[in-house]
């Protein structure tokens, strides 16, 4: 335990407390802080040996700064390296004391057990000097007794005057920290003095040079410049001192100079204003970039800033150096004041030269504004523009291109150069779709500056080093909207196109799109009055044209004169034919070819279902068909192929089709396919127009026949029964009493028939009549049971009535006969023999009996569906209600319609057909109370009264 050496006094050791405070306060060397502490604690405390170590956060070590040996200060002044779980290591980290009772038997203090065997220290104590929260050494005290352990003031005490230690040696290293810092400001503010005195750009980026090396003080500090012509760096100005700074001319560079695509990440990162920091184990830039970098330029750590004037990048400010180095902030902040006082201190030359450009800009503007008004060859205007871009940007070619919505891809409409016949002549290919939108989204031209590296453009980049280009300028004629047409301005060499090339080349842009602009609006005024005669064409002959093979004929020879096919066919088929036919077909080529008495299958030919499928027109190659499709059509290779359907309504099924043909160097413009849509349309509705009238005029006079027939039949019947009721007449004078009453009963049977048939002849020769009668139900299901007798008994069928009431019906009963029958003979008709029919009558009200017959036949569904939703509007289309039995159910629905009831056939659940007809009831009726069964209130069974 460390004791004071003598009883003092508290008064004394407070004064020598004071004393040491002062001291540390005032004193301003690191040596006579630490030889001050070590004498006070010498001289408060009976320790025998004492040693300071400052900590290196660095090398995570402790360098020995002085400290009381007996035996000599060699042991003062050593380095001690801090391991994991060594008691030093722990002492720096948590900053908390550490006892040590026998520091020569500790093995957690590394070299410290053998000095402590060499100096007679056994016990020790390791006592932090921190300062805040962060450590700025330790103080190693040792006894020669074993196991010491200092009391709370002693600790108190150290941790006093350590701590004043660290604050004093915290103070030391800001200070000098302030005198070695760099600070920037001060050189920066003192070259914008020199340099708003200087009357050259030259003489300006030697003065930024030779500051800039005295500042930073590296191996060399150089200018570097962009050759945008040949797409390189070259070093315009070096200084490796304040008085050896060195100029090269532009004309001959004569420094180090390195191509941009070398360097393509380097350059990109100065473009984007960024600082390049390569150093010591760092750098800004891959590795790649790096190494051939500092190749090109020959050191191995640089610091360079850009200089960009107008978001250009014109060059850059360097520092270099032969060996591996740090760059401190300042240093980095220093060279990129520089670089941007360049930028905004450009010379009046520069500016001078800027406005020459411009003048000359507006010149090259305003020539062809006079060429677009007084010359009418469009051609003679692009030349002239070519003739000024050469000159003025220096460029080989000057392409102009036009958008082939056609084919998706571009035409060459204008090259001012020879070019390769298969570029010029053979329509570029499309763009894919990141190109298209860069070209429809650009406010401003596009640069390719090196067209080996650059991705843009990649649909054209064969053909573009096909004609040996390199760069170029790619420009919208109409900014902002999709490229009707492009304006390329084209270099032979790698280069940088400025902003005033830009801003040129879309001025010119926007001049050459007015010009393609105005050739485009004459010609679709052209194509705009050759539809419109197609029009009226159309409504002529719609008009003049009453049969629809004359109506096709012409459509076809109209449609060869206007697109000069050498094939154009009609294949027709009628909705219920498997099969179609070739009904009208014109060539005008040997070459082409039709087999027109063919059969074509309509539901497994693909050019015919291709085109059913397809809503509007289709266009193909020969190539595309398959060979059952080519056997009815002959045309050379690649043949091109247009196919459409006749569509009229959604709902109309098209039965037929366009067919087109030609050879495979033809390309249907939009106008031509624009035209051929519109006649095909006018074809479809005319032909189904006239088709309609056709049909709708052959059923009328079938129609009208067959009631000539019928009316003539019934009066030939009413003839002959006339004659015979004369005859009976007679016969009723005779004496026999029995036969005289066979024939005045006969007689009154055959007074009925004609008196029925009298309204039939009077009031319904060419429309229904409807007469109100009522009748027993009773009577009435007799009448049917009587008339369907002769088909019951034929089916062997069982027949039963369920719920017959006596009850009486009003309405037109022969009619309401005539459908019930019709409805009973079709259940027997589709019911298997010894099956059975039900008869259901249910009163609803006291208006209305509902009637109901079913059976186990079978009834198509599709009949059963059109009968409830009522048959498809295209009346060309086949219909189940065209035929019996459903054109019957059809004529049974309209009577009862008619009449106020309601006809309905539907499938029960238990697959029984159930015939549903709502009868009116006589007025005046009363109506009985009866159980209300019907067909579905249970299931039908074979034992029920069988």
């Amino acid at each position: 335990m460390g004791q004071p050496k003598a009883p003092a006094t508290h008064e004394k050791q407070m004064v020598a407390l004071g004393r040491i405070l002062q001291s540390l306060r005032e004193e301003e060397s690191l040596e006579s802080l630490v030889a001050a502490t070590v004498a006070h604690v010498e001289a408060a405390f009976s320790y025998t040996f004492l040693w300071v170590g400052l900590y290196d956060r660095v090398q995570h070590r402790l360098q020995g700064r002085g400290g009381l040996c007996a035996q000599g200060s060699r042991f003062l002044k050593q380095q001690i390296v801090l391991t994991p779980g060594d008691l030093m290591e722990q002492v720096v980290i948590q900053q908390r004391p550490v006892m040590v009772p026998d520091l020569r038997a500790e093995q957690r203090v590394g070299e410290w057990s053998s000095v402590a065997k060499s100096v007679g220290v056994q016990g020790a104590l390791l006592f932090p000097i921190r300062f805040r929260d962060r450590c700025i050494g330790m103080m190693l005290l040792g006894s020669e007794r074993w196991g010491i352990s200092p009391s709370a003031g002693e600790r108190a005490h150290l941790s006093l005057v350590l701590g004043s230690l660290a604050e004093a040696i915290d103070r030391l290293e800001q200070v000098q920290q302030r005198q070695q810092a760099k600070r920037p400001e001060v050189p920066l503010f003192a070259l914008l003095d020199t340099l708003r005195s200087l009357p050259s750009l030259e003489d300006r980026l030697k003065t930024v040079a030779g500051k800039t090396q005295e500042f930073i003080a590296a191996d060399r500090t150089n200018i570097y410049w962009i050759d945008s012509e040949h797409h390189r760096f070259w070093q315009r100005v070096s200084s490796r001192s304040q008085s050896r700074i060195t100029a090269y001319p532009a004309d001959h560079p004569q420094g180090v100079t390195f191509g941009i695509e070398e360097v393509r990440g380097f350059h990109q990162s100065l473009q984007n204003g960024q600082l390049v920091v390569i150093g010591e184990a760092q750098s800004s830039l891959k590795m790649p970039i790096t190494g051939r970098l500092m190749e090109a330029i020959k050191a191995r750590s640089l610091l360079a800033a850009p200089i960009i004037f107008q978001d250009e990048l014109l060059g850059f400010v360097a520092a270099e150096g032969d060996t591996p180095r740090i760059w401190l902030e300042p240093e980095k902040t220093y060279l990129q004041g520089v670089a941007r006082l360049l930028s905004l201190a450009m010379p009046l030359a520069e500016m001078e030269k800027t406005l020459t450009q411009v003048k000359s800009d507006q010149f090259l503007t305003a020539g062809i504004v006079r060429s677009m008004h007084s010359q009418a060859d469009w051609r003679k205007t692009l030349d002239a523009c070519a003739v000024e871009l050469k000159q003025r940007l220096g460029v080989t070619h000057l392409l102009v291109l036009l958008y082939d919505a056609e084919r998706g891809g571009f035409e060459v409409t204008y090259h001012s150069d020879k070019v390769p016949l298969r570029h010029a002549r053979t329509p570029w290919l499309a763009l894919d779709d990141v190109d298209w939108r860069m070209l429809e989204q650009s406010q401003a031209a596009i640069a390719i500056e090196d067209l080996e590296y650059d991705l843009k453009l990649m649909a054209w980049r064969d053909a573009l080093l096909d004609m040996e280009v390199r760069s170029l300028l790619v420009c919208n004629v109409s900014l902002g909207h999709p490229p009707d047409g492009l304006v390329i301005a084209c270099s032979n060499s790698r280069r940088h196109w400025l902003p005033t090339d830009h801003s040129l080349i879309e001025v010119v842009s926007q001049q050459v799109g007015l010009i393609l602009h105005q050739w485009q609006l004459q010609r679709q005024a052209g194509q705009q009055d050759n539809l419109y005669d197609t029009i009226q064409w159309g409504l002529r002959n719609l008009q003049r044209t009453f049969q629809p093979d004359q109506l096709e004929q012409v459509t076809l020879s109209h449609i060869n004169q206007l697109l000069q096919v050498p094939l154009v066919a009609l294949v027709t088929w009628r909705p219920e034919d498997t099969a179609a036919q070739i009904s009208q077909h014109l060539i005008r080529d040997t070459d082409f070819g039709l087999q027109v008495h063919q059969p074509i299958p309509v539901g497994s030919d693909a050019l015919i279902n291709w085109a059913l499928q397809t809503d509007g027109l289709l266009t193909l190659s020969l190539e595309d068909l398959p060979d059952p499709s080519r056997q009815w059509l002959h045309a050379p290779t690649d043949s091109k192929l247009i196919v459409a359907a006749l569509r009229t309504a959604p709902e109309h099924s098209p039965n037929a089709i366009l067919l087109l043909a030609d050879r495979s160097q033809r390309r249907w413009s939009d106008y031509h396919l624009h035209i051929l849509t519109v006649l095909v349309n006018q074809l479809a509705w005319s032909r189904r127009h006239l088709t309609l009238v056709e049909m709708l005029t052959t059923q009328r006079e079938e129609l009208e026949q067959l009631n000539w027939y019928k009316h003539h039949r019934v009066e030939e019947t009413y003839r002959t029964l006339e004659a015979c009721l004369r005859r009976l007449n007679e016969l009723t004078f005779q004496k026999d009493g029995f036969s005289s009453q066979r024939y005045q009963q006969t007689l009154r049977q055959m007074g009925g028939l004609l008196t029925s048939l009298n309204p039939l002849m009077r009031q319904e020769q060419w429309q229904l009549h409807t007469v109100y009668e009522t009748t027993p139900l009773v009577s009435l299901l007799s009448r049917l049971l009587e008339r369907v007798g002769p088909l019951v008994q034929k089916q062997q069928l069982w027949t039963k009535v369920h719920n017959d009431t006596n009850l009486s019906l009003g309405g037109d009963i022969p009619k309401i006969e005539f459908v019930l029958h019709e409805l009973m003979a079709a259940s027997c008709r589709r019911s298997q023999p010894g099956g059975r029919i039900d008869i259901w009558c249910r009163p609803l009200d006291r208006r209305w009996l509902e009637l109901s017959i079913t059976d186990h036949g079978t009834v198509n569904p599709v009949l059963l569906e059109e009968l409830s939703g009522g048959r498809s509007e295209d009346l060309l289309f086949p219909s189940a209600l065209d035929q019996p039995p459903g054109l019957h159910y059809a004529i049974c629905q309209t009577l009862m319609q008619q009449m106020g009831g309601e006809f309905t056939l539907s499938k029960l659940e238990d697959n029984r057909i159930m015939s549903r007809v709502l009868l009116p009831i006589a007025s005046g009726t009363p109506v009985e109370a009866v159980k209300q069964e019907g067909p579905t209130s249970k299931p039908f069974s074979r034992q029920d009264g069988r």
